[in-house]
């Protein structure tokens, strides 16, 4: 019988890059990536981060309280970041001030859907 550490893998993949020619299958291919990364960091992309990640009125978010919330911070941080890191350096500054994985996916729509060079 085999042993657990060599029967299991690991898989490593990098990150799909977008390339503005090809938004719609960037989508699709940044989309299924963090799927398998990951199934909450999309929930976060589509529905927003959790209410106690959310950015108070004074402009900050409030710091996690709980062990919970910590874990829910860290995969809104990753989720995130996962995006950001997909983006070429060349329009890095456009999206920078995206305060979350929500904003940003929504802001990438906005600017390349429909884009054909």
């Amino acid at each position: 019988m085999e042993n657990l550490t060599e029967s299991s893998s690991t898989l490593v993949s990098k990150v799909p890059m977008l390339k503005p020619s090809e938004f719609d299958m960037w989508k699709i291919r940044i989309r299924q990536y963090i799927l398998l990364t990951d199934y909450s960091m999309w929930d976060i992309i589509e529905n927003g981060p959790s209410e106690a990640g959310r950015i108070g009125p004074d402009g900050k978010r409030p710091p996690p309280k709980t062990d919970g919330e910590r874990k829910i911070r860290q995969t809104e941080m990753k989720a995130l970041s996962t995006l950001l890191l997909a983006i070429p350096n060349e329009y890095q500054h456009q999206f920078c001030n995206c305060t979350d994985a929500q904003i940003l996916w929504n802001s990438l729509e906005k600017r390349f859907a429909g884009t054909k060079k």
